[in-house]
């Protein structure tokens, strides 16, 4: 039988991940997940991968011929991503040439001559001392879908094999003393040093030295805004797409109110506080540029925009030539989600206006759509989750191009 045979029960595998493993084993590739196979049908963590290194090119081919977008990295690692529809959740592999653990690096061959299973992972003394090396040492913490297996594992007092073991015992991390507070679950215990970890030798010294200066390049960044009325689920959204997309994002408030922008209004002489509003917009607008050139993925809670729809209080003419002036102030971000539900769904989930006055901005942000290119309208009807899919779907509908564009 081969060492790659023998699923187990409860392993549940999205059809995608499914495929793209039965691909790996057709193609003859040697490899192995580096995380507990029964954690793959989580929407957290990357995929990781370890292969034999005259299979990275192999693999990187069966990755893009998978649908997969390759995303800029330092080598020799391999990253690859692509958003998964049937499932809501973007699926990220990680493929390692080489075990990295700690700041060491461990060949290969070690770890996959003991694979076992289907899909094939680590050896059991090879997972748990993977996951304890990489949890406690390189994330500071055990995540919490890995805490059940290391603790099962733990139970039965698994020695490190010797190449972990080196690692372990330079970081403090002395065997006799971590399997049993793993085995009954002490995670704070876990997450404090054990020991003095041993001064690095000459070689991790080296090794962390070429890291920091390696050079590569990093994804191309992104911008996106969510706007819609009161009510409609901006910032449920926001949030949402924060927490579960797996690109580094930073969070930005583009509305025209709120912040310094009551600042600016007190000033109370019009073409003074309209150039303090032009002034508060542009500072956030510039710290947002340079969070996308950084390679970052801005989401932005409302935008000037929002100037296009008639505002919540009576204003005077010179006050709604301001509010347009505004509207054109900042660049239309790359995507724009507008989140579309009727006055009477929007005023029952928050209330601060009627269902008139909310009908009438939805009539007036539709109006966007038919000028805005980049704009794409959610029904805001549907449930958060069902919202979120949709976006994360447009989100990658747009940013994939850019994407695959910066790794060629």
């Amino acid at each position: 039988m081969s060492r790659h045979a023998g699923r187990s029960e409860a392993t549940v595998l999205l059809p995608r991940l499914e495929h793209l493993f039965q691909t790996l084993s057709a193609a003859d590739v040697d490899w192995s997940l580096l995380r507990h196979r029964d954690t793959l049908g989580l929407p957290e963590g990357d995929i990781d991968v370890l292969v034999d290194p005259s299979n990275l090119r192999r693999v990187a081919e069966i990755l893009a011929d998978e649908g997969f977008a390759a995303v800029p990295a330092p080598p020799p690692d391999l990253h690859a991503v692509d958003y998964d529809r049937p499932s809501g959740r973007f699926l990220w592999v990680h493929v390692q040439s080489v075990l990295s653990l700690a700041g060491a690096t461990v060949p290969a061959a070690a770890v996959l001559s003991e694979a076992t299973g289907r899909p094939p992972q680590p050896a059991s003394p090879w997972l748990l001392w993977i996951l304890l090396l990489h949890g406690i040492v390189d994330k500071g913490a055990i995540a919490p879908r890995h805490r059940p297996h290391v603790m099962s594992l733990a139970q039965q007092a698994l020695p490190p094999p010797p190449a972990l073991e080196a690692i372990a015992l330079e970081n403090g991390l002395v065997p006799s003393r971590v399997l049993p507070l793993a085995a009954r679950g002490d995670w704070l215990a876990l997450e404090r040093p054990l020991a003095p970890p041993a001064p690095p030798s000459g070689r991790s010294r080296l090794a962390a030295a070429v890291r920091r200066v390696r050079p590569g390049r990093s994804a191309p960044g992104f911008s996106l805004a969510v706007i819609g009325p009161d009510g409609a689920g901006k910032t449920t959204l926001v949030e949402a797409l924060h927490n579960r997309l797996p690109f580094p994002t930073t969070l930005r408030y583009m509305g025209l109110t709120g912040g310094q922008i009551p600042k600016a209004d007190s000033l109370r002489v019009p073409g003074l506080v309209l150039s303090a509003r032009l002034v508060v917009l542009w500072a956030r607008y510039l710290r947002a540029l340079s969070d996308r050139r950084l390679g970052r993925i801005v989401l932005f809670d409302r935008y000037t925009l929002d100037g296009s729809v008639p505002s919540g209080v009576p204003l005077r003419p010179l006050a709604k030539l301001s509010r347009r002036v505004q509207r054109h102030a900042c660049p239309t971000p790359d995507l724009v989600l507008l989140l579309d539900a009727s006055g009477a769904t929007m005023h029952s989930r928050k209330g601060e206006y009627d269902a008139a006055t909310l009908e009438r901005w939805r009539t007036a942000y539709a109006r966007l759509a038919e000028v805005e290119p980049k704009l794409e309208i959610i029904d805001a009807e549907q449930p958060a989750d069902a919202v979120r899919r949709q976006a994360e779907a447009a989100i990658w509908r747009r940013y994939r191009p850019r994407l695959e564009a910066g790794t060629r």
